[in-house]
C-alpha cells in the first residue's frame, strides 16, 4: 500500500464532497470561528489549493462539486441557521465566479444550476443559471463505487468480524465496526474501550491475514460511522479530526 495523501489542517475536518477525482474539505477552526476550504486531486494526491476563505465568516458550508465548480451555501447566523445565499467557485482557479444573495440551492446537473427562494405566500420561485458546458451524461456517478458497511454489535455479521479481530490482533472490538472488502484486501475500522474513552483504529489486511496497515484514528466518548471511505481507488480517513490520510489500495 502506498501512502499518497497526508495533509494536516488548522481546524476540524467537518465535511467533504467528491466528484470524479476531485475532493473538497470544509475545515472549521473553532478558536478563530473561521471556516476554510481545501481541494485535492485524489488520483495524484496533489493539493490543488488549501485554506481558502471566500469570506471571513463561520456561516458557510459545502453543497457539492458539479463539474469544475464548487457550490457553497451562506447561512444567516446561529439564531436562524438557514441558507441565505450561494457562492460559486471555480475549482481550477480557486476564484469566485458568482455570489448570489438570498437564493437557495435546489439542484445542479453540472451545466444548469437551479436556485429558489420563497415568495410572500411561501411558494417557491426558481431561477436557472448556466455554469458549464458538459452534457448531463458526464455527471453520472462512477459505476465502480465501494460502499463501506457499518455493522453494529446487534448485527449477525458482527460476531464473525469480532472473532477475526480477536484471533488476528487479540483485541475485543466494541459496539460496532465499519467494514469493506476491496480487491484482495479487508478494511476494518473498530473500537476498543480504554480509560473511559473509545479508541478507534483502522486495520487493513490481505486475505492471507497479513497486516498491511494498523493505524490509530482518534479517541472519543462514543463510536461513529463512516470512519473511512474509498474514492478513486484511494482509502481515505480522518485522523485526530484534523489530518487527512489517503492510501492507494
Amino acid at each position: 500500500m502506498l501512502k499518497k495523501i497526508e495533509e494536516t489542517f488548522a481546524g476540524k475536518i467537518w465535511n467533504t464532497v467528491f466528484y470524479e477525482d476531485k475532493m473538497v474539505l470544509e475545515v472549521r477552526d473553532e478558536s478563530s470561528r473561521q471556516v476554510s476550504f481545501s481541494a485535492l486531486n485524489l488520483k495524484t494526491g496533489e493539493v490543488l489549493w488549501k485554506d481558502y476563505r471566500p469570506e471571513k465568516s463561520w456561516w458557510l458550508g459545502l453543497v457539492g462539486i458539479f463539474g469544475n465548480h464548487l457550490v457553497l451555501h451562506k447561512y444567516s447566523d446561529q439564531q436562524k441557521p438557514e441558507p441565505l445565499g450561494v457562492i460559486l467557485i471555480n475549482i481550477t482557479t480557486c476564484e469566485i465566479e458568482q455570489r448570489i444573495e438570498d437564493w437557495i440551492f435546489f439542484s445542479c446537473d453540472g451545466n444548469i444550476l437551479v436556485l429558489y427562494q420563497l415568495d410572500e405566500s411561501n411558494l417557491p420561485i426558481y431561477q436557472s443559471l448556466e455554469i458549464g458546458l458538459k452534457p448531463f451524461q458526464s455527471f453520472i456517478p462512477e459505476q465502480n463505487q465501494h460502499f463501506v458497511r457499518h455493522y453494529p454489535d446487534s448485527s449477525p455479521h458482527f460476531p464473525t468480524i469480532f472473532k477475526f479481530l480477536y484471533h488476528l490482533i487479540n483485541i475485543e472490538a466494541q459496539n460496532g465496526v465499519d467494514y469493506l472488502e476491496v480487491n484482495d484486501k479487508i478494511v476494518i475500522s473498530y473500537y476498543i474501550y480504554r480509560g473511559k474513552q473509545f479508541q478507534n483504529y483502522l486495520l487493513v489486511t490481505n486475505k492471507e491475514k497479513k497486516i498491511l496497515l494498523h493505524d490509530f484514528i482518534a479517541e472519543s466518548e462514543g463510536i461513529g460511522i463512516d470512519t473511512f471511505s474509498m474514492k478513486s481507488d484511494t482509502l481515505l480517513y480522518v485522523k485526530n479530526q484534523n489530518q487527512l490520510i489517503g492510501y492507494e489500495i
